[in-house]
């Protein structure tokens, strides 16, 4: 990874052109331990508590220093005033000139170390600092120790944890610790770190194509990399994520400002963000077939001949199960429809897949659930899905449920049980598992929450039940901790014990014939609220890819910890990623292969899909268009950064994974054709849609308003087609036709449940014109307000 200059980083260099050196620091190893008096957990205290003073006078962190000679340790202070830094190291250099030991000192909050004698910053973690191993194992040691927490399990200085990537504690940016909390799980996410660190070719750059350079498309993916990259480089323990916490501030209002926000609302916001922002590459191809041959590839504006690829075109015994493939794989797009009773074809799931950019994020974390509302009266059922990131879990729904069973002792239950949580003497017990039951148990929607049934056309009892139909790789599952009552507001205290390895989440499927193979889970991450309803503080728990072992993650403090530790914690978000043995024996064996094979040919395949079976159970079938254009050539666009777009595999293992997975027509890269270069015909279809993206953005920019005449109408339409133009229009590929069935049903009246500004939104006439004469589609659906539900508008 290549190593960037952050400004907002604790440790910068102190010149990129050529490296430095310290002659004072490189006599601080022979002179004792390097954690003497730090390490005491009076000395821990005070630095935790910001209670550490000057030795000299009244200054308190983080305007104190600490002298690093072993037989010294001083406090002393630096300011524009007065500097007992200076007097310190003026008084020492008189009394031991030859020597000159005391000039290196460190500062307890910000771990930045600094020579008094050279004048600049020192950094054992980069590489441009000629040190001495001794010596930077010094002072590695020496900022580990004030970073880590005390700790009961470690006595000796051998068991810090020096050289580890990924232990990075987070500045806190005024109450930011929610952030900071959601982001050390993402960033302890194997899959999605290895994407910003091994496929990071693959990450669209801020090029804005026809956007406003006052709001550039790519706001957060670019600071989100360079957080990633500051995480994982090992060029630093501390990090500020100055940029970063900006830009979702100026994305979402509810972060504004300097309060004590949800954790689990933060960590929605930034994964639908980045889903937004990081698309795969799209190709869209039509293969027009002779006697069984692919002879010729362009462009196409929907996925049916892709489709036919995979129907027609493969020969049986050489992609058999590459069908089953596209089912699984390719039926986990983004989708705001709502599913119908009727089943759903193998080419629907497909399509679904195509019909909006597929991103890293929603392969990853986006999961499905079937809410079915099932009216008492009319016996109508109402299906929908409800694409989740983040899976909101009731703690105490199940003891709502044996009192509502219990009948009217249960309002006293929930009265008496939100006072203790309020005082926090819950002392209850639950497991998850029973937990995810509760949630998906059958519920009585009676009363003040009695459901309008689309087929009575008024409120009637109904019966509610929540059943998972797709599961995410890393499932995140929220404990919903914080009640806010009529009568009472209150944070549940109730414990909730979680299990480490091997959640099985098969009996919490629609049906267990459509239960994956693979549906066992392992906790990677916790998050962790401290405090009341009032406020608080949120602290992350990460298992460490690379070691193995558990930390906690509190700000810039970064604390190794044991399992039986994680397991007691009171956990408010829970992280887990799938697992398999026998998936895991297989990846070893194709890397063992990988690593041994030298001789044989080689191929290149998509570092993106590698990255995909390296740490995802359903990688889908092999594909190179993520690279390679529809005409068989290297996609101009990539073409200077090939070389960090491909991974070098040998033939025979391109042929086990070939065998077990299937292809999906792309053509192979040998190495003969990294030389190619990029393809002229693209370069010229691009030329075209540029100018269409840019004309059709100008003309839209003129007709659109945000308010009507009287006398005119709205016209509805799918907001996932609105966003595909968006994506088109930012340097996309071309929408299709409109499609407003997302919200309408076949006879043109509206899909129940559906929300403005997530399943519809509105455009004036002029638009809607302009846009069913350039793409075609429907239907029509016209409003004298912004509300799928008011009456139909008569022309």
């Amino acid at each position: 990874m290549s190593k960037r200059q952050y400004s907002d980083r604790a440790f910068s260099p102190a010149s990129s052109a050529k490296k430095v050196t310290c002659p004072h620091i490189e006599r601080y190893c022979k002179h004792g331990s390097p954690v003497a008096k730090i390490e005491s957990s009076a000395f821990k205290r005070q630095v935790s508590s910001s209670t550490l003073c000057c030795d000299w006078c009244e200054a308190k962190i983080p305007r104190v220093w600490i002298c690093l000679y072993s037989r010294c340790r001083t406090v002393v202070c630096s300011s524009s005033s007065r500097s007992h830094m200076r007097e310190h190291y003026d008084l020492t250099y008189k009394e031991n000139k030859p020597e000159a030991t005391h000039a290196v000192y460190i500062n307890p909050r910000t771990l930045n170390i600094w020579c008094y004698g050279c004048g600049f910053e020192i950094n054992p973690f980069s590489k441009d600092h000629e040190l001495s191993q001794e010596t930077r194992n010094y002072l590695k040691i020496v900022v580990r120790s004030l970073q880590v927490k005390r700790n009961k399990s470690q006595h000796s200085i051998d068991q810090l944890t020096i050289d580890v990537p990924g232990l990075v504690g987070l500045k806190n940016l005024g109450n930011t610790c929610y952030a900071s909390a959601a982001l050390q799980c993402l960033s302890n996410t194997p899959a999605l770190t290895n994407y910003f660190t091994y496929c990071n070719a693959y990450i669209p750059r801020n090029i804005n194509i026809n956007v406003n350079p006052k709001h550039p498309k790519y706001r957060l993916a670019e600071p989100f990399n360079q957080f990633m990259e500051a995480m994982w480089s090992g060029i630093s323990p501390i990090f500020a994520p100055t940029r970063l916490i900006s830009e979702i501030k100026k994305h979402n209002e509810i972060f504004q400002g300097f309060s004590q926000e949800d954790s689990a609302e933060f960590l929605r916001v930034i994964l639908d963000k980045l889903d937004e922002e990081l698309p795969y590459p799209q190709n869209r191809l039509n293969y027009t077939q002779t006697n069984g041959n692919i002879d010729n590839l362009v462009y196409l504006n929907n996925s049916s001949s892709l489709y036919a690829l995979y129907m027609n075109t493969h020969s049986p015994s050489l992609f058999a199960g590459v069908d089953t493939m596209v089912n699984d794989h390719y039926a986990s797009g983004i989708s705001s429809t709502a599913s119908s009773a009727s089943s759903i074809t193998t080419y629907e799931k497909f399509q679904r897949r195509h019909s909006s950019p597929v991103s890293i994020i929603n392969e990853i974390f986006q999961g499905v659930y079937e809410s079915k509302i099932k009216c008492l009266y009319c016996k109508k059922e109402s299906l929908k899905d409800d694409y989740f990131y983040v899976l909101p879990i009731q703690v105490d729904k199940r003891f709502k449920l044996k009192s509502q069973e219990k009948g009217s002792n249960g309002v006293l239950n929930n009265v008496v049980g939100s006072i203790g949580d309020w005082l926090g003497i819950g002392g209850r017990t639950v497991k998850l598992q029973d937990c995810l039951s509760a949630f998906c148990a059958t519920e009585n929607l009676t009363g003040e929450d009695k459901y309008r049934c689309d087929g009575c056309k008024s409120l009637n009892d109904c019966q509610k039940t929540l059943r998972i139909t797709r599961l995410p790789e890393s499932l995140c599952i929220q404990l919903k901790r914080f009640r806010f009552d009529s009568y009472l507001s209150s944070k549940i205290v109730t414990h909730v014990h979680f299990p480490m390895e091997d959640l099985d989440m098969s009996p919490y499927f629609k049906e267990a014939k459509d239960s994956p193979d693979n549906s066992k889970y392992s906790l990677y991450g916790l998050i962790l609220h401290r405090g009341g309803i009032g406020g608080g503080h949120y602290i992350a728990y990460a298992k460490n890819s690379i070691d193995d072992s558990w930390y906690e993650f509190d700000d810039t403090y970064v604390t190794k910890k044991t399992e039986a530790e994680i397991s007691r914690l009171e956990a408010y978000v829970l992280f887990y990623k799938k697992t398999s043995p026998k998936k895991e024996q297989e990846r070893q064996d194709i890397l063992s292969k990988i690593n041994d094979s030298t001789s044989e040919t080689h191929l290149f395949i998509s570092r993106l899909w590698f990255n995909r079976w390296q740490f995802m159970m359903t990688p889908g079938p092999i594909t190179n268009y993520d690279f390679i254009c529809s005409h068989g050539g290297v996609n101009w666009r990539v073409y200077p950064k090939l070389h960090d777009m491909v991974v070098r595999i040998p033939f025979s293992v391109y042929t086990l994974l070939m065998e077990k997975y299937g292809t999906d027509g792309s053509p192979t890269f040998h190495a003969d054709d990294y030389g190619r270069a990029g393809c002229k015909i693209c370069e010229q279809e691009e030329r075209k849609l540029d100018q269409r993206r840019r004309k059709e953005a100008r003309d839209i920019d003129q007709i659109d308003t945000n308010v009507i005449n009287r006398g005119e109408c709205w016209y509805l339409i799918s907001n996932a087609w609105l966003q595909s133009w968006h994506n088109f229009k930012n340097g996309g590929p071309l929408p299709g036709t409109i499609d407003n069935t997302t919200f309408l049903q076949e006879d043109g009246r509206p899909k129940p449940g559906m929300r403005r500004a997530i399943d519809y939104r509105a455009v004036n006439a002029n638009v809607w014109n302009y846009f069913v004469h350039a793409y075609g589609g429907g239907p029509i659906c016209i409003r004298g307000t912004i509300d799928l539900y008011s009456s139909p508008y008569t022309l």
